[in-house]
């Protein structure tokens, strides 16, 4: 693997960055190693049918229906908002690409949503291919972790030193529970921070623990719900101005869903003094560019 860490300084602060946005061109950054034991069960299990879920703006709709089609494999993408079905004029980017590697998309109402393979129209096409197999929104489970904890590693052999504080967007809680193990497998005193995407991630602290195990238990970690920005997929002008800045000093692209919100928040930690010139901190850039960064040329965040 090439090396994917890089420094850059962040107010007068020496901070590194772990490139996996870099990784692949499509099944970019975490969802690479979030998929690929999923992808590996479903061929030694020889599964036909993939089936998974996600909203307009899903990066990990389009990285499954990429990797679906690499590995041979029908994949089912069941997206939240029934209003989109007959209106191929207000998908996103993120859709219409997932829609061109393949994926058959199947549009449902949030109630329906909620219930997941519960809900009717996903019973119904749980029966059109019986030999399925389901992958939790955002790719979120066991398998998933276990490819984190992977990541993890890649990152710690490209490293001197381990950081003092690692930051990472957090959706579904997958990717965080993934760095927290993978912390606690390196033997890392290290904060880790998760960065919460989306409004009202009361429920992800329970989701993550599930995923732990007991020797995960010494590492210091939170998530930090006050950089979500008004909620997923959405922005304030304080957010847009950030990312445009950032990439136009250092580089480095923000998807503007994830990764432009852990950035600001590790930004807005060593404004306040919480983090140091003693300290080293880093960050993981977990990719999702396909969904658009900030400017003039992107799709707006709704």
């Amino acid at each position: 693997m090439n090396n994917l860490v890089e420094s850059f300084v962040c107010q007068n602060i020496s901070c590194q960055v772990f490139r996996s946005d870099l990784n692949h061109p499509v099944i970019q950054g975490n969802k690479w190693y979030k998929l690929k034991y999923a992808i590996q069960k479903a061929l030694d299990d020889k599964v036909s049918t993939l089936l998974t879920f996600g909203g307009a703006h899903s990066n990990h709709l389009l990285a499954t229906a990429f990797a679906a089609k690499e590995a041979g494999l029908h994949v089912v993408g069941v997206v939240r908002g029934d209003e989109l079905a007959d209106r191929p004029d207000l998908w996103s980017r993120t859709l219409i690409q997932s829609k061109a590697h393949g994926m058959a998309l199947v549009f449902v109402s949030r109630s329906d949503y909620r219930l997941k393979e519960r809900s009717e129209p996903v019973q119904i096409q749980l029966q059109q291919h019986p030999n399925h197999m389901l992958i939790n929104e955002g790719g979120t489970g066991p398998l998933a972790v276990k490819g984190v904890v992977d990541m993890m590693h890649d990152m710690a052999a490209q490293l001197t030193n381990p950081p003092t504080h690692l930051f990472c967007p957090v959706g579904t809680g997958g990717t965080l529970a993934g760095v927290v193990e993978g912390v606690a497998q390196l033997g890392w005193a290290c904060q880790v921070c998760g960065v919460g995407v989306l409004k009202g991630l009361h429920g992800v602290k329970g989701d993550v623990l599930q995923w732990l195990t007991p020797a995960a238990g010494e590492t210091e970690w939170s998530v930090l719900d006050q950089y979500h920005h008004g909620g997923y997929a959405k922005s304030t002008p304080a957010l847009r101005q950030f990312a445009v800045d950032f990439q136009q000093t250092h580089g480095i692209p923000l998807d503007k869903i994830y990764n432009a919100k852990s950035f600001y928040a590790m930004n807005d930690w060593i404004k306040q003094g919480r983090i140091s010139n003693h300290d080293r901190p880093m960050i993981i850039h977990t990719g999702g560019l396909q969904g658009g960064t900030f400017g003039a040329t992107d799709e707006p965040s709704h």
